[in-house]
């Protein structure tokens, strides 16, 4: 996938300065699994593709650096090494978050489907692993694992919720 305009003019904070565009915004805690995983919450997070794209970005600058050069030996300058310095801090940032937003929800759609079918953790792992569908196929097939009709089950909740 070919890497998006590199966006300018965005309002850094002092907190997430590497980060170029907004983050998922997941359900309130109150909304139920299913909502939760058809919204998103528990996929791969984006920041990984843009720690990718501040490297092709990165590319992209150099090679209109190395056009514009004058100097002898462009690899010297501190100016072109800069370019290659501000993306690499940026792409370790970007990759960090991606780690630990990964395994947050990971670890969350691990602990919330226990909770919610009364799983065991280990037995979830060792499906999770030979598993091949998506978050929301894996939501269905240990309902029928555990034996219940997930339309009935979401029916109880929302109504024990109104009482």
């Amino acid at each position: 996938m070919k890497a998006p305009k590199k966006p300018i003019h965005r309002k850094r904070t002092p907190f997430y300065w590497w980060r170029r565009f907004r983050i998922h915004k997941s359900l309130p805690y109150k909304a139920t699994l299913l909502d939760k995983i058809r919204n998103g919450d528990f996929e791969y997070p984006e920041y990984f593709q843009q720690a990718e794209w501040e490297l092709e970005w990165m590319r992209d600058e150099q090679k209109e650096f190395i056009k514009n050069y004058q100097g002898e030996n462009y690899m010297n300058d501190m100016l072109y090494l800069d370019i290659e310095k501000r993306a690499r801090k940026r792409w370790k940032a970007l990759y960090e978050d991606g780690m630990k937003t990964e395994f947050d929800r990971m670890d969350s759609f691990k602990t919330k489907l226990c909770k919610e079918f009364k799983f065991s953790k280990e037995k979830l792992v060792d499906i999770m692993e030979g598993f091949g569908g998506t978050t929301e196929d894996l939501y269905f097939h240990v309902a029928d694992l555990v034996g219940i009709n997930v339309d009935t089950f979401n029916k109880l909740k929302k109504y024990a919720r109104n009482l």
